[in-house]
């Protein structure tokens, strides 16, 4: 595949494709640290050895979960860029940079290329301007929109499952307290898979704390350009181009500080969120 041959609803359906496979690569760790979580549990009533058999299965699952978070940021990194880099190009027209735009789509994971075309939409923005200033003011606008109500969505969801997965934690450690086999020598394996639970249920909380944050700061992003949305192609290349330069680094700063939004949440709100962009483009 030939960067050169690539419109912009290809770039943007790449990338897509690639934060797919980033968000599906999160969703595997998550579910890796539930597995943690459960070897955990059953470590603390075993005995003898068994106990360090489940506290070594449970460091097993949860290094494998880290490893797999590892390689998801690489492919968000990448998958980011090609949104970036479409996005760009989609309203200010075609790009110079060939070698830097091969090279990403010689990065991108074989499943991401080969999915691709189920993924092409040619009305993916709904900017009616041509190409220019403006166009791209629209583009980070509509994004802008999306993200803070899709990082929002995302945070609800998994501070529910968190919540669950605190009651549940806190409801084995009441139990085990009285019900565990004694034994000093069974102490290092219960503090380790004990750490494990911990470290698992932290990593969700820092996920929720940065699509929270994310909303946060792209909520902010979207007030920005909307004092810009009265302006003229002119005005804007003038006057403000400045200024939007700007909202778009604090933009690409916001998209990149958390994980990518989960394919259910995006498939849930997806008719929704057109309404209410269709709804705000009427006033």
């Amino acid at each position: 595949m030939s960067s050169s041959q690539l419109s912009t609803t290809e770039v943007i359906a790449l990338a897509n494709e690639e934060l797919a496979e980033s968000s599906n690569g999160y969703r595997n760790s998550r579910r890796l640290q539930i597995v943690t979580f459960v070897i955990s549990i059953g470590s603390i009533f075993a005995s003898n050895r068994y106990a360090y058999i489940g506290a070594l299965g449970a460091l097993v699952t949860q290094a494998w979960s880290w490893r797999m978070r590892l390689q998801a940021g690489r492919q968000q990194a990448l998958g980011d860029e090609g949104r970036m880099r479409g996005l760009l190009i989609d309203a200010l027209g075609s790009t110079t940079e060939h070698i830097d735009l091969a090279n990403l789509v010689q990065q991108v994971t074989p499943r991401a290329r080969g999915r691709m075309a189920q993924s092409l939409d040619p009305d993916y923005f709904a900017s009616k301007s041509p190409n220019g200033i403006r166009r791209l003011r629209d583009h980070l606008q509509e994004n802008a929109f999306w993200g803070k109500c899709l990082y929002d969505a995302a945070a609800a969801k998994y501070t529910k499952f968190l919540i669950i997965f605190g009651i549940f934690a806190a409801i084995a450690a009441f139990i085990a307290i009285p019900f565990a086999p004694r034994g000093q020598s069974l102490t290092f394996a219960r503090v380790l898979v004990t750490a494990l639970t911990f470290g698992a249920a932290l990593t969700q909380f820092n996920e929720i704390s940065a699509w929270r944050s994310a909303k946060n700061k792209i909520e902010m992003v979207d007030r920005r350009l909307e004092a810009l949305a009265g302006l003229s192609e002119k005005e804007l290349q003038s006057r403000r181009i400045e200024a939007l330069f700007a909202v778009f680094g604090d933009y690409c700063v916001a998209t990149a500080m958390s994980p990518p939004i989960p394919k259910e949440v995006y498939l849930r709100e997806r008719n929704r969120l057109n309404t209410l962009w269709r709804d705000r483009q009427k006033r």
